[in-house]
């Protein structure tokens, strides 16, 4: 019965030596599995926040625009509603005239060659 044994165990050894390489295969395709969805998140969420911080840098770069504009725009308002001559400079683009001016429209002549064709 001893040998008999030793034969059997020889076996089981055998097959608990397979069921092992299987395991530590089976285990290393699952590490390499999750390895590869982890780089996979991991490039998709480092995508995503490069196009977002694009995003904000223009944001801000808008943001700068729009108060530089502002404060242009204050500027203006300033001069217009505190300084007589741009007061009077915006009267005259719009068309006003002072008092006691006289205005010069002149005329344009037609064409003579235009007049004389039938």
């Amino acid at each position: 019965m001893n040998s008999r044994n030793r034969r059997i165990g020889g076996k089981m050894n055998q097959t608990a030596r397979g069921w092992n390489l299987f395991g530590r295969l089976l285990l290393g395709a699952a590490f390499l599995f999750l390895l590869t969805i982890g780089g996979y998140r991991f490039v998709r969420g480092f995508q995503y926040w490069r196009r977002n911080s694009n995003i904000r840098r223009e944001y801000i770069q808008e943001v700068d625009r729009l108060k530089q504009q502002r404060q242009r725009l204050k500027d203006e308002l300033y001069k217009l509603e505190h300084s007589l001559l741009a007061q009077e400079r915006l009267a005259r683009e719009i068309g006003y005239i002072m008092p006691g001016e006289v205005v010069y429209k002149f005329a344009q002549r037609p064409d003579q060659g235009a007049a004389s064709s039938p």
